[in-house]
C-alpha cells in the first residue's frame, strides 16, 4: 500500500520519554559487531525553513547513548569545515542532513525521523546482528551479486515521516545493500526535504521506489507500495543487466 503526500511538519528537535528510550535501549542491546556511522550537516542545514539537521543530530547523539558501549559509531562532518568528507562521499551539501552508513552502501537523505525512526534504529541492529530478515533464496542470490554483479544499482526509496508502509520497504532495501555487500546502494530520500528528486520522479504517494543502475542518467519507478521481496531482486537484477 502507498500513502498521499501531504503536508510536511514541523520538528525542531526531538522529544523522547524516558519509557521510549527503554524500549530503544531494549532493541540497541542486541547489537554484536560495530556499526559504523558518517553525519553529514551544516550550520543553516542547506537553507531548509526548518533546521531537521537539530533533531537528526539529536536521534544520533541519543542512539550513541542509548547503545552498548563503543556499538554505535557517529562521525560528523560539517559542510563549511569538512570539505574534502563531503568530496570523498560525494554527499552534495543541499542534501543534508544525509547519514551514510560505512562507506555509503545505505544513505539518507533527510531526518529519519516520524515512522522511519523503527527502520532506522532496526538497520541499525541487523547490520550489527548480520540477521537481516530476507530469505535465504535472496540471500543466496544477493551474496552471489556481491561477487559478480557487473554494475552497482541504487535503490531509492521516497518516504515521508508519517508513512506507515515506508519502514518496511526502506528495511527491506537497506538489507539488500548489505547482503549483497554495497553492489546494491540503499537511498532513502525524504520526499519533503528533497522535493526536487520527488517532482522529478513524480512522486506523488509514498514509499516510492525507483531503480537506476550506475551507468544510467536516471531511474525508474519500479514501485508504489512495498515491494515484494522476490520482485524486488527480479529487478535489481534486470538493472544489472542480468535475468
Amino acid at each position: 500500500m502507498a500513502v498521499p503526500i501531504g503536508g510536511p511538519e514541523e520538528v525542531p528537535h526531538i522529544e523522547v520519554d524516558e519509557e521510549t528510550q527503554e524500549i530503544i535501549k531494549e532493541m540497541l542491546s542486541q547489537m554484536e559487531s560495530p556499526v559504523d556511522v558518517n553525519f553529514f550537516t551544516s550550520s543553516n542545514c542547506a537553507g531548509r525553513d526548518t533546521n531537521w539537521c537539530i533533531p537528526t543530530e539529536e536521534l544520533l547523539d541519543l542512539l550513541v547513548k542509548l547503545a552498548p558501549p563503543g556499538k554505535l559509531n557517529v562521525k560528523k562532518y560539517h559542510a563549511e569545515k569538512d570539505t574534502e568528507a563531503f568530496k570523498n562521499f560525494r554527499v552534495e551539501p543541499q542534501r543534508v542532513p544525509a547519514i551514510y552508513f560505512g562507506d555509503g552502501f545505505i544513505r539518507y537523505w533527510g531526518a529519519p525521523l516520524g515512522e522511519e525512526v523503527r527502520a532506522f534504529i532496526e538497520t541499525v541492529v541487523r547490520l550489527s546482528t548480520g540477521k537481516t530478515g530476507l530469505r535465504q533464496k535472496t540471500r543466496a542470490e544477493l551474496s552471489s551479486l556481491a561477487q559478480s554483479a557487473p554494475k552497482r544499482v541504487y535503490i531509492s526509496t521516497f518516504v515521508t515521516p508519517s508513512c506507515p508502509y515506508c519502514p518496511y520497504a526502506v528495511l527491506m532495501a537497506n538489507m539488500f545493500a548489505f547482503e549483497s555487500k554495497g553492489r546494491v546502494v540503499s537511498v532513502v530520500i525524504e520526499a519533503y526535504e528533497n522535493p526536487d528528486l520527488a517532482d522529478m520522479y513524480g512522486v506523488t504517494g509514498v514509499p516510492t521506489v525507483v531503480l537506476q543502475a550506475e551507468d544510467a542518467a536516471v531511474g525508474d519507478v519500479e514501485f508504489v507500495g512495498v515491494p515484494p521481496e522476490h520482485e524486488l531482486l527480479a529487478r535489481v537484477k534486470n538493472h544489472m543487466g542480468l535475468s
